[in-house]
């Protein structure tokens, strides 16, 4: 039962309840596929430390994987047994739902989508936000267009996303993944010359989605938590063992994680490349 999962280590704050576990990898459950070109690097960059170092956001009740689905396969691929996991209430109104933006650099034409996608999905001139659903955002340097894929569902959607990409790369775009906050000041800024912004997720969405057997395209949720947990740095050899029990292993990370200090970091804190919105816990 999901209620007796051993824990090792919890945090208290920020509205949250954040308990960090080693489990079974092969409990887990994706609602996103992953990229091969991030899932290499992230595997000889794991493999170079020799350790994970920070634990995998997953929903407490249904384990589906919120956040860190690459590091979960490459665990996976480097003969890893267990995962570290921040367990958290889904159902908590203080997790949100975001997505990731498309952006290139340079400047893209609205004639050149109506004449390639204008049989996918009304395209309008729009002001403000999308009006959520399957609606897709169009940013351009000229102003912000609405398009409104064919099909209901939001999975659904994703394809027209998916083919947007694939035209963008064959034209010799090159796509950066950026928050919808950040790749609206790059436009404004003119950093950038065109931002997609793919459908609004609800966190039903990526439930369903998980219960029917299939994935969104990569990038395709963002989602954002009161607080997480870095600096967990456990050794790939107890990630490994394919001797020792789920129970004695939470037992070692448990004495681990008493060992070290815990500092809180207020939000807009940066972890490597990607900018937090949320508290961090740092173990040190």
């Amino acid at each position: 039962m999901i209620a007796s999962r051993p824990v090792s280590y919890t945090i208290d704050g920020d509205e949250i309840r954040l308990d960090i576990a080693l489990v079974e990898i092969d409990e887990l459950l994706f609602h996103e596929e992953t990229i091969s070109r991030i899932l290499d690097g992230l595997m000889e960059e794991i493999e170079r430390a020799g350790i994970l170092k920070s634990p995998v956001i997953v929903g407490r009740e249904s384990l589906v994987v919120l956040d860190g689905m690459h590091r979960v396969e490459a665990l996976r691929n480097l003969g890893c047994r267990l995962i570290c996991v921040c367990l958290v209430d889904y159902t908590s109104p203080g997790i949100r739902v975001d997505r990731w933006c498309r952006v290139v650099s340079s400047p893209i034409a609205i004639e050149d989508f109506f004449s390639r996608f204008g049989d996918l999905g009304e395209i309008s001139r729009t002001v403000g936000s999308p009006s959520g659903g399957a609606s897709l955002l169009l940013m351009l340097e000229e102003g912000c267009y609405e398009m409104a894929a064919h099909g209901e569902e939001v999975i659904s959607a994703f394809a027209t996303v998916t083919s947007i990409e694939s035209w963008l790369r064959k034209k010799g775009h090159a796509i950066r993944y950026e928050t919808e906050r950040d790749a609206a000041k790059m436009l404004e800024r003119r950093e950038v010359g065109f931002v997609l912004c793919p459908p609004a997720i609800e966190k039903r969405h990526v439930l369903e989605t998980v219960k029917s057997g299939q994935v969104f395209p990569p990038k395709a949720t963002r989602h954002i938590v009161p607080a997480r947990p870095f600096g967990v740095d456990i050794p790939l050899d107890l990630l490994r063992d394919d001797m020792i029990s789920v129970e004695e292993a939470n037992r070692r990370l448990s004495k681990m994680l008493e060992a070290k200090s815990l500092r809180r970091v207020p939000p807009d804190y940066r972890w490597g490349s990607r900018r937090y919105e949320e508290a961090v816990y740092l173990f040190e």
